[in-house]
């Protein structure tokens, strides 16, 4: 009986699985950019997270923003409305 090696799936391989929606352009920036650097050589997975996280964070702080403005628009919105009717 002959038992299968399974070998770890490569950085890379894990960072190709990650399931970004097609809509979502920041994230597909993101992923695209660290298997490039995958790419040239810099493969260790703590290098990956850490390419990761600070753009991340920077996706993450220009969605509070946004957020934060969708929801005083809509409170404006909200008022116009009351005052109308």
């Amino acid at each position: 009986m002959s038992e299968e090696v399974v070998q770890p799936p490569t950085v890379a391989e894990v960072v190709e699985s990650w399931n970004v929606p097609a809509e979502a352009v920041v994230a597909a920036r993101i992923r695209n950019n660290i298997l490039v650097a995958i790419e040239r050589g810099y493969d260790d997975p703590q290098l990956v997270a850490d390419l990761a996280v600070g753009p991340l964070v920077m996706a993450l702080g220009q969605l509070e923003v946004d957020l934060a403005d969708a929801r005083r628009r809509i409170a404006e919105l909200e008022r116009a409305a009351q005052a109308k009717g």
